[in-house]
């Protein structure tokens, strides 16, 4: 079967492009496999999809292109439009944060969310990460998307279970990420916070000018790096905003430490309040958390271990099948 994957921002090291890239290595084992890829810059993003056959898609192309392949599997909201011309296009929406989501009457917003909306419409199947994303869906576009979660890092679940030194977050470095306030409640706590990551570099500076004496700024990592990154940590955090799955929060879980994580939006999910680690919604809730678990060995190994069991109900084989099995049902 030939099948076409297609991402239309594949330039950060973001939970969307990551499940791209392990879908890519799967599909690609037993069938012709093709990424289409609009605005790709390979040093900002994972380096295994050089590997891959590739055709570069212009903003335009988006619109025009029609792939020949049995099926095509979408990523973002450009690749998405893909379905206005193919009958069996399967749209996957890691989030909903678009511009052309958040509403706004300029007449390019406007035409954009009809665009998207009948795109959507005419998939043969849509799909989401967690319950909260598809009451997201169901409000934004009248849909009521398929859940089917991402997969936990296999080499994470293989990690010893350990006590690590520092607090640490992974991800983007932009806004919608919570880091400010991450920031702003971590300040006085007594643990060095390592954050890893990569951003524009005017919110960096910003992000460096508000962290206190404790925080450490580690770039991106990647590979055997990220893993001792997670190996190494005592707990992890993570507040973004109404974050619609949260996939370093899951591979943290599967690392065994336990998470802190924003009451908020996805989250609520994979982390279970005191069960594998905290939900907190104010400053003097993380700074408990936090305090519980720098000062309680058993208690971090006691979370960590109940998370990475919760860890292994998240696999990227299964999410590869169900895929793989939607492009299947219309050959």
């Amino acid at each position: 079967m030939r099948i076409v994957i297609a991402h239309s921002h594949l330039n950060t090291f973001g939970g969307g492009e990551r499940a791209l890239l392990e879908l890519l290595r799967r599909l690609s084992a037993r069938h012709d496999v093709e990424l289409w890829a609009g605005n790709y810059a390979p040093e900002r993003t994972f380096a295994e999809l050089r590997a891959f056959p590739r055709r570069d898609v212009s903003t335009l192309g988006w619109l025009t292109a029609t792939p020949r392949a049995d099926a095509v599997v979408t990523h973002t909201f450009g690749a998405n439009l893909l379905a206005l011309r193919h009958p069996r296009a399967i749209c996957y929406l890691h989030s909903l944060r678009s511009i052309y989501a958040q509403g706004g009457y300029r007449p390019d917003l406007v035409l954009r969310r009809m665009l998207e909306r009948r795109a959507l419409r005419r998939a043969a199947a849509v799909l989401t990460n967690s319950a909260y994303s598809a009451r997201r869906a169901q409000h934004l576009y009248g849909l009521c998307p398929e859940v089917l979660p991402l997969g936990a890092d296999e080499a994470l679940l293989a990690l010893p279970l350990q006590l690590g030194s520092y607090a640490l977050y992974v991800g983007r470095l932009a806004p919608e990420k919570g880091l400010e306030r991450l920031l702003a409640w971590s300040r006085d706590l007594p643990i060095e916070l390592r954050i890893v990551g990569s951003g524009e570099p005017g919110y960096v500076a910003r992000l460096r000018s508000l962290a206190g004496p404790r925080t450490v700024f580690r770039g991106t990592l990647t590979g055997p790096d990220l893993a001792a990154a997670y190996a190494g940590c005592r707990y992890f955090v993570f507040l973004p905003h109404a974050e619609e799955f949260g996939l370093a929060a899951l591979d943290a879980l599967a690392a065994g430490k336990a998470v802190i994580a924003a009451r908020e939006g996805g989250l609520i999910e994979p982390v279970r309040d005191g069960e594998n680690g905290y939900l907190v919604a104010t400053a003097a809730e993380f700074a408990q958390a936090s305090l519980r678990l720098i000062a309680d060995d058993d208690l971090c190994l006691r979370l960590g271990t109940q998370g990475r069991q919760d860890a292994h109900a998240y696999s990227w084989d299964a999410y590869a099948r169900r895929i793989e099995a939607l492009c299947l049902a219309g050959a």
